[in-house]
Parts: structure tokens; C-alpha cells; sequence
């Protein structure tokens, strides 16, 4: 299978983990590699927003196996750790009950849309330091959405929707914040355009290439972020 490194954050670790299950070295150690490398790309700490990128690595990995039931059960329960340790780190500290309930949300949503749960929990740091009352300009809540977007993405997706008290609910915030990165994806078709669309909107990235997007100050943020959670 020929997945180009701009989908790093959808099958880093499953490719690993996926490695390690199947038992078989010299494809532990392709999908290794084929990890490094979308980890080298990803790294983009030094320049501005709008930095030349470079050329677009193509990594080739084996196909991952399809997941069973119980096989998607052992991963939740593989992933649910590391989110935990990574919620330790955000900057309004969270209590063991909170950290727990937030991290049960952001594996269940990202193992639904197909994110790792380290991603996500690095674009939730980046956008409120795990604050569920956190207020950006017009932007309300864990995620930082706003409720005119929030609205739209709920009713789209059948998710109940109280007005802009559902926002400061960390499990509606998280619910609807996977589900607008994974729209924008799905609108966009680059996953590095869906993420700083989630930032700046859609309509400011319509025209932009994907190496552009790569090398937005926000982007370049969350990717850093999501780095040191995985070297983590």
C-alpha cells in the first residue's frame, strides 16, 4: 500500500502496533522505517508560516491487517495509557477523574474516525491547554470551536446540540471536534489542509497546497506537539 507521510497522524502507531502484533521482523522493520520517516517530515521547527516546503515523501508500508471486533478492543485499551500520560502534560492541569473521562473520549472519537488519539489530544492541547471553559476570541471551549461551525457539523451529524453550553462539555467538544477535522478532510482531500481549516476555516485554504498548509505556524504547532507525545 502507498500512503504518502502527509497521513501521519491517522496510522503512525497503528502501523507499529500492527508490527508487533503480526510477529514477522522484516515487516516490523519496513513499517518502523515507514514511521521515521513521516516523523522526519512532520518536524518543521524552524521558518515562517510560509516557508518553501519540500518535496512530498511517498513511504511505501505493507497493507495493515483489517480489525476484528476484539482486535479493535485490545488497540482501544493499548492506546487508552498514552493518552492518559499525555493529558499529565497539558498546562490547566487536570485531576485523575477528569484525565481519565477525557481520555476515554478521545480514543473512543479517534478510534471512530480513524485518528490516532495522540493526534488529537496534541490539536487539543495546542487549542485550549485541556481547558473545558477555555474562550478564544469567539471560539468557546476544550476543542475551540465555534458555535456557529459547532452547529452546522452537529446537526450534519445527527449530535445533539444545546447551544454554546455544549461546548464547554468536554465529550460533545471532542465529539464534534473530530467530526469537523474529519468533514474538512473529506472536503479538502490532504489532511494537512483539513488541519489548518480547523484553525483558519476553510474557505482561507481553499486555494492553498498542501506543503503550504504543512508549514503554517499552527500546523507546524500541533505537529510538533504530536511528536513529542510520540517520542513520549
Amino acid at each position: 500500500m502507498k500512503l504518502q507521510a502527509t497521513h501521519c497522524y491517522r496510522h503512525a502507531l497503528s502501523t507499529m502496533r500492527a508490527g508487533l502484533r503480526g510477529g514477522s521482523l522484516p515487516v516490523l522493520i519496513a513499517r518502523v522505517v515507514g514511521v521515521l520517516a513521516i516523523l522526519v517530515l512532520a518536524d518543521g521547527r524552524s521558518g515562517g508560516d510560509m516557508t518553501e516546503p519540500p518535496p512530498v515523501l511517498q513511504v511505501s508500508l505493507p497493507q495493515p491487517p483489517s480489525v476484528a471486533p476484539a482486535a479493535r478492543a485490545e488497540r482501544d485499551d493499548d492506546d487508552l495509557p498514552g493518552v492518559l500520560a499525555a493529558l499529565e502534560d497539558c498546562p490547566n492541569a487536570l485531576s485523575a477523574v477528569q484525565r481519565w473521562k477525557l481520555a476515554s473520549i478521545i480514543n473512543a472519537q479517534s478510534e471512530q474516525h480513524g485518528y490516532d488519539p495522540l493526534f488529537i489530544t496534541a490539536l487539543v492541547q495546542v487549542e485550549s491547554g485541556c481547558s473545558a471553559t477555555a474562550r478564544g476570541g469567539e471560539a468557546v471551549g476544550i476543542a475551540q470551536l465555534l458555535p456557529e461551525t459547532a452547529r452546522g457539523v452537529a446537526r450534519r451529524a445527527g449530535i445533539p446540540w444545546h447551544g454554546e453550553r455544549t461546548l464547554t462539555e468536554p465529550s460533545a467538544s471532542i465529539q464534534l471536534a473530530v467530526q469537523y477535522l474529519d468533514e474538512l478532510e473529506a472536503q479538502l482531500g490532504d489532511p494537512y489542509l483539513a488541519v489548518a481549516a480547523y484553525n483558519m476555516g476553510p474557505a482561507r485554504v481553499a486555494h492553498m497546497s498542501s506543503g503550504r498548509a504543512q508549514h503554517t505556524r499552527y500546523v507546524r504547532r500541533v505537529l510538533l506537539r504530536y511528536e513529542q507525545l510520540l517520542d513520549q
